[in-house]
């Protein structure tokens, strides 16, 4: 505890050295911020490991203990998005040291130039790879590589309880372990103080790493970013506040984010809340300093539906060289979908022993809700890359329509507005973003399919239903919504006919 103590006094005097000259520490750029040290983990299971096979389609998957040189500890100045650094203290096991889960192709030359990096989201204790759930089949088809970070301490605790090698993450560890994190228990191991540079560190050695990279041997072109719902935050203050000082990434890809950001160090809860920065619309507002950025929401977010004059979250799209960013609301889908729940599920269970299986209080026949959200994913990542390497800039969404700070519905119950895809254009359910129930219940919407008599008027015969689906699905190749390979899909789903499209689901 005393080295604790001693650790939390050196961090204070540091920043509050540097607040009283006013000068904050060099700022590091892709070209010289510190490489991390990386070393492999032996082949066998992995925690959060690929649920797909990934041998046929071309794909390897590896996995390193990543240690962090030299680690820094940022502050906010105030509510701007200036910060103040200072290193960080010596960790109490010696080194900060965490995971890495590297995906590519096994060939180079099938290599597209191409890295995707996500902060692992650990909502559920557990690292998931939500990116990788939703766009794997793109990401192998087009060749991209993909690293996944744990960068939380709650990904690493729930690592040393891995059921299937329990001795395999036994020397990781990234908590400051400050007396204040220490004493509490819900949010303490959640500290994000050396989670920026460590993925800032991640992405330099992909990028410029050489010889120590991964990704030796691969042509690297550009790297890119992402965070989903709890990572998001993450990623909103990665954006603003770690971004202009390091300059590492390409574009991010923000998904599902809330009205909030991460704090950059561990903060106490108040009156029971998850700790968060300040109310500074600033420090919440996604802005790259002309980085591209898209921030990728469902109908679910942020959950509460609070007011729609929040403009640092609803804020404009711009095209600037200071300031490029679109925000893609996806009308229809929600927080949790099937396609990713049921991934989700399945590594919770393989890797973590643990069977969850809520009981959301549906009421027959609604269910999951099963709204394709993975295609936009394919679609954001797809512009994402085009902005950043082409200057293309990506289209321009609708907004989901709002009234009263609650989203305005048609008869059938479906949003009005956003970005529809032929789930929304063609309908053949009532799509909502959250459900009643305990847990994650809320998070994964709800469907119901329109009566029989509903779809007959409105597709009399199967044809009639795949050709609205082609029409929509034309459409929306067209507006940059939607990748032609994807819609293939969607059409090849159509002819199965209305009545089996909207089935859904009651248990996952």
């Amino acid at each position: 505890m005393r080295l604790r103590l001693v650790a939390t006094a050196l961090v204070a005097s540091a920043v509050t050295a540097s607040i009283l000259v006013g000068v904050p520490a060099t700022a590091h750029t892709r070209e010289t911020v510190p490489l991390p040290t990386i070393n492999p983990i032996p082949a066998g299971p992995i925690f959060t490991g690929a649920l797909q096979d990934l041998a046929p389609r071309g794909f390897f998957e590896r996995e390193y203990v990543v240690t962090v040189t030299n680690p820094q500890v940022y502050s906010y100045v105030g509510d701007s998005t200036d910060v103040t650094v200072t290193p960080a203290p010596a960790s109490p096991q010696g080194d900060y040291r965490s995971r890495i889960i590297v995906r590519g192709p096994k060939r180079p030359e099938d290599f597209n130039g191409r890295v995707l990096v996500e902060m692992m989201n650990t909502t559920a204790t557990v690292d998931l790879d939500i990116a990788w759930e939703h766009s794997h089949d793109y990401l192998m088809r087009e060749g991209w590589a993909y690293v996944a970070i744990t960068v939380q301490q709650t990904g690493i605790k729930a690592l040393q309880s891995f059921i299937r090698d329990s001795k395999r993450y036994r020397d990781l560890g990234l908590n400051l372990m400050t007396p204040d994190a220490v004493a509490d228990a819900a949010q303490g191991i959640r500290d994000p103080s050396i989670a920026w540079d460590l993925a800032s560190q991640v992405g330099a050695l992909i990028s410029r790493g050489g010889s120590t990279s991964p990704l030796s041997g691969y042509d690297v072109r550009s790297t890119y970013l992402t965070g989903q719902s709890q990572m998001a935050g993450y990623a909103v203050t990665y954006v603003n506040g770690i971004h202009p000082r390091h300059r590492v990434f390409d574009g991010f890809l923000v998904a599902y984010r809330g009205t909030r950001a991460t704090n950059l160090q561990y903060a106490a809860p108040v009156d029971g809340a998850v700790p968060n920065t300040s109310a500074s619309a600033q420090q919440r507002r996604l802005a790259g300093g002309g980085t591209p950025v898209i921030n990728l929401q469902t109908e679910s977010d942020p959950l509460g539906f609070p007011s729609g004059d929040d403009t640092a979250l609803w804020r404009s799209d711009a095209d600037s060289e200071a300031d490029r960013f679109r925000l893609w609301e996806i009308t229809g889908s929600s927080h949790n979908d099937r396609w990713g729940a049921e991934q989700a599920l399945n590594i919770l269970e393989r890797d973590y022993g643990l069977p969850f299986k809520p009981a959301c209080d549906w009421v027959a026949p609604t269910g999951v809700n099963a709204f394709p959200t993975r295609f936009a994913w394919n679609a954001a990542l797809q512009s994402l890359a085009r902005w950043a390497e082409e200057g293309v800039a990506p289209a321009i969404g609708p907004r989901i329509e709002r009234a009263n700070g609650q989203i305005v519905r048609d008869g059938a119950g479906n949003a009005a507005g956003g970005i529809r895809l032929s789930p929304m254009d063609a309908p053949v359910a009532t799509r909502g973003p959250t459900s009643p129930g305990a847990l994650f219940c809320p998070l994964t919407g709800f469907q119901t399919p329109f009566s029989e008599s509903t779809l007959k008027g409105l597709y009399p015969t199967k044809v009639d239903y795949a050709r609205a689906v082609r029409k929509a699905a034309k459409e929306d190749v067209g507006a940059g919504f939607l990748l032609k390979s994807d819609a293939v899909e969607l059409m090849r789903l159509a002819r199965r006919g209305p009545a089996k499209e909207a089935q859904t689901i009651r248990e996952y």
